[in-house]
């Protein structure tokens, strides 16, 4: 199956496209340019496998949690990629991209991003198995999460700071669950979607044209309005 795969929740933005087997990639800082060259790069890459646009047959892209505005745009252009091409469109939870690559260890993995103001996104994986929703939580609520387990791999872009937070609490409160940290902060995570995205279509169908992003908690912007109301 002819797949693109767009990621831009954290820190990098990655494409992917996969023609029958092959696969290839572009991982770039996602800064402020990047909705400005989203669209060029995806063709360029489609050029580089023999590939048109019209030929592919099913987008997939991450919903979130993550970036609101990184999000948005990431979401928007594999959305209007999907439509324009008329084929399916899939998203994935954010936080099950970066954990499926370390799906096979014997131990459950916490996906985890910094989501500000103390406070982390965050998921609990196990065999490539979700053992919990994602999350907004606290340090303190993350070792609640974690404190039933033997030991832990954290993994995400900020995994060494919030590995101390947790060594720190987990010390505190005199708790037995070994913590590690996944030392390969930046990964290509560009095949894991596009398998995780296949799985996905091939089981429930493609995202209704309603879906969009998930963003866990509401936005500043959001909660300001509400004050006002």
């Amino acid at each position: 199956m002819k797949t693109l795969a767009i990621e831009s929740s954290g820190e990098l933005l990655h494409i992917t496209i996969e023609n029958n087997g092959q696969f290839i990639s572009q991982t770039r800082l996602n800064d402020k340019s990047f909705s400005e060259v989203i669209m060029e790069e995806v063709v360029t890459l489609c050029e580089k496998v023999n590939l048109k646009l019209k030929e592919l047959e099913l987008v997939v892209t991450a919903r979130g949690p993550g970036s609101f505005t990184s999000l948005r745009v990431g979401y928007a252009s594999a959305k209007g990629i999907a439509m324009a091409a008329n084929i399916p469109l899939v998203s994935l939870s954010t936080l099950q991209i970066l954990a499926y690559p370390l799906k096979e260890l014997r131990m459950p993995i916490l996906a985890a991003l910094d989501a500000k103001k103390g406070r982390y996104y965050c998921a609990l994986f196990e065999g490539g198995n979700r053992l919990s929703d994602d999350l907004d939580a606290t340090i303190e609520e993350i070792v609640a999460l974690i404190a039933p387990f033997k030991e832990v791999l954290i993994t995400g872009v900020e995994s060494e700071a919030l590995y101390n937070k947790l060594c720190d609490e987990i010390t505190k409160g005199a708790l037995s669950t070994k913590i590690y940290r996944d030392e390969l902060i930046y990964r290509d995570l560009g095949e894991s979607m596009i398998k995780l995205g296949k799985k996905l279509y091939l089981d429930q169908g493609g995202d209704p044209p309603s879906k969009g992003p998930t963003y866990v908690r509401k936005s500043d912007a959001e909660v300001s309005l509400e004050g006002r109301i």
